[in-house]
């Protein structure tokens, strides 16, 4: 199998405290009423929303919905993606702050943010799926059953972002004896099942239950493709970009 290239996608957007998805990014999930913010890609699945596509999601509170592209027909669907990378049409060589907040399109090349990534798996317990692609159409993937970002920090950000993985499943990404070079490369997390949201304000809403998990703290808060969260599918960060 040919070298294969990583490529992923994101951009925040700040809004009024309550805000449909109106932003004509996925047509009939727009009209949807904001009294149902969803945390997740999970959430919108529950919701009806079945069609793979860009949603809203809203893991900083209701005034901050952020897009996101979900996967809803991978393994069962419901993945929201955090990095896609695939035709170079972003630049991924940023600094800190990019990868802390996020930057690019969620309907293109993306990365939906170190910050966001944390809160949401302070709020729910997640699996990392990491799939990659070829020019000639071969595939493969990783799975993690359990994913999280600095989960018993204080600070996050001081504590350098630091990822937490466990339960490696290998969809034959493993083999790949040098890093990716050309294709696509996306990467997602969906919620772990059985899938148990805390209760808002308890302790486990903000300190995330995981067992046995590695942890590898970023040098600089860049994506890579080999880690995963459990529960929810998407990539995750941990190396400098490509």
């Amino acid at each position: 199998m040919k070298a294969l290239l990583a490529l992923p996608l994101l951009l925040l957007l700040c809004t009024g405290p309550c805000v449909p998805q109106l932003l004509g990014i996925r047509g009939d999930a727009l009209e949807r009423s904001c009294l149902q913010q969803p945390l997740d890609c999970d959430d919108i699945y529950a919701q009806g929303y079945q069609a793979d596509g860009v949603y809203l999601i809203y893991p900083s509170g209701p005034s901050v919905p952020v897009p996101v592209f979900c996967d809803m027909t991978t393994e069962g669907g419901k993945w929201t993606v955090f990095q896609k990378r695939f035709n170079g049409s972003v630049s991924f060589f940023r600094g800190w702050n990019d990868y802390k907040l996020g930057f690019g399109r969620a309907d293109g090349e993306y990365w939906l943010g170190l910050q966001n990534l944390h809160l949401l798996t302070l709020k729910q317990k997640y699996e990392l799926r990491v799939d990659l692609e070829d020019f000639e159409n071969n595939t493969a993937f990783a799975k993690y059953g359990e994913f999280s970002i600095s989960p018993n920090a204080v600070s996050a950000e001081e504590d350098g972002y630091s990822l937490h993985v466990a339960g490696f499943e290998d969809g034959g990404a493993a083999a790949r004896s040098s890093p990716p070079s050309t294709g696509t490369r996306t990467s997602s997390c969906r919620t772990a099942r059985p899938s148990r949201r805390a209760p808002s304000g308890s302790a486990a809403a903000t300190s995330p239950t995981s067992t046995a998990s590695t942890s590898a703290a970023p040098t600089s808060p860049t994506p890579t493709a080999s880690t995963g969260p459990s529960g929810r599918a998407s990539t995750t960060p941990s190396s400098a970009p490509r």
